[in-house]
């Protein structure tokens, strides 16, 4: 088993330049060559692993890439902008690279496959990486029909299965995916298949397959069908299909991981509320060995939520909630201004206070929180402490020539002697 750096290489190239020009490498990644005992050859993996791999010893998914020759450095650009924001679990990309001629009949060779899956690339990966039972597979074109197979006839070998443009199914394929579902009514996986518009050949069995998944699939079975269409995912025929797939796909295995975000009040309630939230979080962190508190930017989506849907309750109950960790502390002098305005714009100046205080000590030179605590003691009637902090403000905004230092001089001017 060898091992080597996978480089993506770029050059810094001026027309007019004014310093010496740069040159580097961007490293996506490694292969690495293992001996095949099916094959009787060296084949290569080209290796992502997730960030902070190398300081943790945890044990991650892995996502396994067949023609990964192809689709290596797309999936690896997915996954790292879906894991910067929290929309996809870290999982270590595996691209099976597989340049083999004639291209049809190496992936309808099914048993060989199944072998060098298993006992050749599966293996070699967990014996070498920190990894945990969480596989899944894709495939596109025969690459895709075999990744069905591999369902079919494997289906405790991978959790997910991602199939972009499978072809050939075929009907003994279909019944013997219809026989899978009848044998195993509590298969608990998920399957993403897809194809685009026009695909000659692809389409019709793909349909039927996903007929006999509307009639006959359990409830545990996470499964779309998806037609990429030109104005909603990116495919723009046969040959694109597995850049919209590898995403829904992802998206659709991880469905609970990301952060709970809602469009309005109504959906809040529609999903359960305050419980659904508690218990969202509860399983989310079971399953993937995530904390329990609610993350900072968890926190941000519910208590924006209350404030952009003028609804009171919500935000005065998870505000209360996150004062009491250092939510705070990680939002912006912006945001934080708007929860203390939104508290005082429900009648409780004590809240805005609350956090008047913390900007004030956060941003000592600016004058905008000192301001907004002498609109809080306005707002109580106590016309001295409003005039100490009003003055006080308008002391910072001289030494800074704020531009907001006439508006803070009136304010002071309408409390009167």
């Amino acid at each position: 088993m060898k091992a080597s750096i996978f480089l993506l290489s770029f050059f810094l190239i001026g027309g007019v330049v004014f310093g010496q020009t740069k040159k580097g490498d961007i490293v996506i990644g490694s292969t690495l060559t293992i001996d095949s005992n099916t094959f009787g050859q060296e084949r290569v993996l080209n290796i992502s692993l997730p960030k902070g791999y190398e300081e943790s010893d945890k044990a991650y998914p892995v996502l396994y890439l067949l023609d990964g020759q192809s689709w290596f450095q797309y999936a690896v650009s997915i996954h790292k902008l879906m894991t910067s924001y929290g929309y996809l679990p870290e999982f270590i990309i595996v691209g099976i690279e597989t340049e083999d001629a004639p291209r049809f009949g190496f992936f309808a060779n099914t048993d060989n496959l199944l072998e060098f899956l298993e006992h050749d690339v599966v293996s070699s990966i967990d014996k070498a990486y920190r990894t945990n039972s969480d596989r899944m597979l894709f495939g596109w074109q025969f690459a895709g029909a075999f990744t069905i197979e591999t369902m079919i006839q494997r289906a405790d070998l991978f959790s997910a299965f991602f199939a972009a443009s499978p072809i050939p199914l075929g009907q003994k394929r279909l019944d013997d995916f219809s026989a899978l579902l009848q044998e195993d009514p509590s298969l608990e996986k998920t399957l993403l298949f897809s194809t685009s518009l026009n695909e000659n050949g692809v389409e019709a069995d793909a349909r039927l397959l996903a007929g006999i998944l509307n009639s006959n699939a359990p409830n545990t079975l996470n499964w779309k069908y998806e037609v990429m269409k030109n104005e909603t995912l990116p495919a723009f025929g046969h040959r694109t299909t597995p850049l919209g797939t590898l995403y829904q796909g992802l998206r659709k295995h991880y469905h609970d991981y990301p952060l709970p975000e809602f469009n309005s009040i109504k959906d809040f309630n529609k999903s359960g509320g305050y419980d659904y939230v508690e218990s969202y979080y509860k399983t989310r962190a079971n399953k993937y060995g995530l904390p329990v508190d609610i993350p900072q930017e968890g926190m941000f989506f519910l208590v924006r939520l209350g404030m952009i849907e003028d609804h009171y309750p919500t935000f005065e109950k998870y505000m209360n909630d996150f004062l009491k960790t250092d939510f705070l502390n990680n939002i912006n002098l912006g945001w934080s201004s708007q929860y203390a305005a939104f508290y005082l714009k429900h009648n409780n100046p004590n809240g805005a206070k609350v956090i008047f205080t913390k900007l004030m000590e956060r941003f000592p030179d600016n004058p905008a929180p000192t301001h907004g605590m002498g609109d809080a003691y306005r707002m109580e009637g106590k016309v001295k402490e409003a005039r100490r902090y009003y003055s006080m403000a308008i002391a910072l905004a001289e030494k800074l020539n704020d531009a907001r230092l006439a508006a803070y001089k009136k304010d002071l001017k309408d409390l009167g002697q």
